[in-house]
């Protein structure tokens, strides 16, 4: 009877203090795909979208979930949709205006060029409607105006009612984008294209084109009381533009810039960097050495500022900047390569990584994560008490009978399994969307055994080649091999790194590879090969 009563009595302990700890995160892992847009927290629920190029039975979709405990809520797939979905997720509360009356809404643009409206109540579409198709559709930020939702499309720009998806406005520059994010300003409607316009459209719909220079707008331009702000992406690195006039250079790939107060805060695969715009303009005021190529977020702390900043590494993890300078990094047990800015709201943040893993937590302070705060102390304080009295009344029992110690160890253990393991059993899972292990041809040379192997399918016909030098990475390979076999590779530095555009011109759907017959969740610069390694590019 004593037994039970103490191992009761641990087990009260125990559970408060698990308890804190589940209730201060959580973490959903999705089996396919990748967060590459911040998670939106609205109110009790957290929103996200699962972005991927798709194969198979798997499909993008975006999901709700309870703030507090993780659990699932809703889950919308799209069916039509194929490639990388990139466009942020946009929720606007209800209103009225002159097209009509709306509920809340949580609005999606798809990479099909599709627009949908859903309820962020169950995830039912209240309506949708078709943007312009250039290989891909929607991939850049979206924006509203009073009653009208803003959509710069693959090759132009398009608003709809609110109310009930109407299009009013559809504009064709002749240029394609992506990642073109839209901005609003006073005059009308700003965005960018792939071949370095800027395009501003006032609201009866009348555009007027600017040629900044040879390069990408990836990015919805900042509107400062300089002018419009512009981070292009060049051949060689990046260019910054204020007002149509360079202001500085930067490295490559860069991120998608924001603009608060004085300063304009920007990032590449080179550094973090700070703008400071006073009187007289705008002028890079500090840099400091850091990969960021996605989404930078904003958050407020006791009126200070900080800047997060994703890290595009394979540690990864977040930076977290002042105004001047890094002052922290954030990290989970679930760092990877990241490109989504962390959500925030109600004293959370919802983080999310390429390997599709999102993690909410309360934990996160101002305080650097090496600091032991008031809580970790009361837990420790906990967890050793814990401990001590378990010793103490295995003494106690041994004293009396050590099997009775055993017994009672026993179950101490399997009760802090039963309370603990669902907690510890949350890990990041190495994906792969499909099993096993590439074959050797046995029509290929003997000469190639033991050495890099590399497949191309193009229009139907493969293209294969061995024996070449070992190459580190998938990118490296893939170039040497397209220069032995005469293939023209169209190959995109992106803000997610190097993207496959083409093969001969062949663009199709997209293109995938995979290394001994598994699909790896990182790009072709990150993907490493060993001496035997075999490597098949195939049509998505």
């Amino acid at each position: 009877m004593m037994r039970i009563a103490t191992v009761i009595v641990l087990t009260l302990l125990i559970i408060p203090f698990v308890q804190a700890s589940s209730e201060s995160s959580w973490t959903q892992e999705f089996e396919s795909g990748y967060i590459s847009t911040k998670p939106l927290i609205v109110e009790d629920s957290v929103y996200v979208r699962i972005s991927g190029f798709w194969t198979g039975e798997e499909r993008p979709f975006v999901a709700a979930f309870e703030l507090e405990t993780g659990n699932e809520i809703w889950r919308y797939a799209s069916q039509t949709s194929l490639q990388h979905d990139m466009t942020p997720l946009l929720y606007i509360e209800k209103g009225v205006g002159t097209c009509g009356e709306w509920d809340d809404l949580l609005l999606v643009g798809w990479a099909d060029g599709k627009i949908t409206a859903h309820s962020p109540v169950n995830g039912s579409i209240i309506w949708q409607n078709q943007t312009e198709v250039d290989v891909i559709g929607i991939s850049g930020k979206m924006g509203f105006e009073a009653d009208r939702l803003i959509v710069p499309t693959r090759t132009g720009l398009s608003t709809f009612c609110l109310a009930d998806g109407t299009e009013l406005l559809d504009i064709d520059t002749g240029n394609i984008g992506w990642r073109n994010g839209v901005t609003i300003t006073e005059e009308g409607y700003v965005f960018g294209d792939e071949s370095g316009y800027l395009h501003e459209v006032d609201r009866n719909g009348i555009v007027s084109s600017t040629f900044l220079g040879e390069g990408k707008i990836r990015h919805a331009p900042l509107d400062t009381r300089h002018g419009l702000f512009v981070h292009l992406q060049t051949s060689g690195g990046s260019t910054m533009y204020l007002n149509g006039s360079i202001i500085g250079n930067a490295g490559h790939s860069p991120a998608i810039p924001i603009f608060y107060g004085d300063r304009i805060y920007a990032a590449t695969s080179d550094e973090w960097i700070s703008i400071l715009c006073d009187e007289q303009g705008c002028a890079i005021d500090s840099t400091e050495s850091f990969q960021s190529n996605g989404e930078l977020a904003l958050h407020i702390v006791d009126s200070e500022v900080e800047l997060w900043a994703p890290s595009n590494t394979p540690s990864g993890g977040w930076g977290v900047f002042n105004q001047t300078s890094l002052i922290r990094m954030e990290t989970t047990m679930f760092d990877t390569y990241g490109t989504a800015a962390p959500g925030f709201g109600n004293d959370v943040v919802a983080l999310g990584n390429d390997a599709g893993i999102l993690f909410v937590t309360h934990q996160f302070t101002t305080e650097s994560p090496t600091k032991t705060s008031d809580t970790d102390v009361i837990g420790t304080i906990h967890y050793v008490s814990i401990l001590v009295l378990f010793v103490l009344t295995c003494f106690s029992f041994a004293h009396q009978d050590w099997r009775q110690m055993a017994r009672l160890g026993s179950t101490f253990l399997l009760v802090l399994a039963l309370v603990v393991v669902p907690e510890l059993s949350l890990k990041l899972a190495e994906k792969t969307s499909s099993e096993g292990e590439a074959e050797w041809n046995d029509s290929w040379p003997e000469e190639w055994k033991g050495t890099q192997i590399i497949l191309f399918e193009i229009d139907g016909e493969e293209h294969v080649i061995g024996g070449l030098e070992s190459q580190d990475t998938v990118y490296e390979l893939t170039l040497v091999a397209c220069e032995a076999l005469d293939i023209t590779a169209e190959i995109e530095q992106q803000y997610l790194g190097a993207y496959l555009v083409s093969f001969n011109g062949s663009v199709g759907d997209g293109w995938e590879f995979t290394i001994n017959g598994k699909w790896i969740p990182v790009g072709m610069t990150e993907a490493q090969l060993d001496e035997a390694s075999i490597v098949e590019w195939r049509p998505v």
